[in-house]
């Protein structure tokens, strides 16, 4: 099972709050944890949480969104996600005004999801800096190759009893994907001593594929807000939401 968890964070007035400050967030959650559940989350090689911060316009506030996308990290990390009142960061405190908890779903809930949505278009918004890494250079921008890699990716480690690993079935998949419009502007995400170059924006896919295979493809969709797009999910980058048959914004 994976679940999200969104915390609603007041930003101190005065004080602009940048989406990089996610990564501080991240250390802060790690050092509420024990030494050895977070040693072995440092472990694994897809680390199974994915988080992103973005400023949300309508409830002017800052939005941190938690997945936790294994039943291990669910039950260790949930309780303290609902019961937070305060993140005290060393440049300032962020008090948290409301925890939004989503229903824990699962591999099969997230496939029966792809297989109610008969439609072929889909707008994929990217609310944090995404970017891929391709033949070791940073890719800044979605190529439907790299959307689906990531995805698939990111899926194979969170549902390892529901890995994809028909290459037959995924390069069929790929050939039937079209990005047929996109709105995006290049950004940086800095990241320690680095600033990443990567995107933010939108994307609109339309898939033509045999109903299986757009099922397949719309599972993969229904787990991009759980999973993240490209690469450094864990750390901030690639939050993303999706809307599927209809191209406004979700």
């Amino acid at each position: 099972m994976i679940q999200q968890f969104q915390l609603v964070l007041a930003p101190p007035t005065g004080v602009r709050v940048p989406q990089a400050w996610a990564y501080r967030l991240y250390g802060w959650l790690m050092a509420q944890l024990p030494a050895d559940v977070g040693d072995a989350l440092h472990l694994q090689g897809e680390h199974p949480i994915a988080h992103f911060l973005h400023f949300s316009p309508e409830k002017q506030a800052l939005i941190w969104t938690v997945n936790l996308l294994n039943e291990t990290v669910r039950q260790s990390v949930s309780p303290l996600l609902t019961s937070v009142k305060e993140i005290p960061l060393h440049e300032s405190p962020l008090p948290v005004t409301e925890v939004r908890v989503s229903p824990a779903v699962s591999a099969a809930e997230l496939i029966r999801f792809g297989r109610s949505y008969g439609e072929s278009r889909a707008k994929l918004v990217f609310l944090s800096p995404c970017a891929f890494k391709q033949s070791g250079r940073y890719a800044i921008f979605p190529q439907e190759t790299l959307l689906l890699q990531s995805l698939t990716a990111h899926w194979n480690a969170a549902f390892p009893e529901y890995a994809l690993t028909d290459d037959d079935a995924l390069l069929a998949l790929q050939q039937g994907l079209h990005i047929v419009d996109y709105n995006l502007r290049t950004t940086r995400y800095p990241l320690k001593e680095t600033r990443i170059p990567s995107f933010q924006g939108s994307v609109t896919v339309e898939a033509h594929l045999a109903p299986p295979l757009l099922e397949l493809w719309n599972a993969l969709l229904s787990f991009a807000p759980y999973g993240g797009v490209g690469i450094k999910t864990t750390l901030g980058m690639g939050g993303t939401v999706c809307s599927i048959g209809r191209t406004g914004a979700p």
